[in-house]
């Protein structure tokens, strides 16, 4: 698929949305929604844009902030889970664990040892 050069704009300020409210819950729907663009041409074009897929880029941006949290900050564990878009602690226990192979308390505590 190539991608318009008015599109490029539109999947650029998707992306930008998409890093400030990141730690909402962000369905492709209200992305497409937002942009004009079927599922398809939203899914594609941010992928072949920006080499990965839009719920891959999230969970980036949400254990991204998730690791910055929890090096910085003494914020019990259950409202960094809130403030990276996460319902339950344990939901985001494993997608942190899945990413950092280390659950959120061990990484706390080797940061500690540090």
């Amino acid at each position: 698929m190539i991608i318009k050069r008015k599109d490029l704009a539109v999947i650029a300020e998707l992306r930008q949305f998409i890093e400030e409210n990141a730690c909402y819950d962000i369905s492709i729907g209200v992305l497409c929604k937002r942009s004009g663009f079927n599922r398809t041409k939203l899914q594609e074009g941010f992928s072949q844009l920006f080499g990965l897929t839009i719920h891959v880029f999230i969970f980036q941006l949400r254990m991204d902030k998730a690791r910055s949290l929890l090096a910085d900050t003494d914020e019990p564990i259950k409202m960094i889970a809130g403030k990276c878009g996460y319902k339950s602690i344990s939901s985001f226990s494993r997608a942190f664990t899945s990413k950092h192979r280390l659950s959120p308390n061990e990484f706390r505590k080797t940061l500690i040892k540090k």
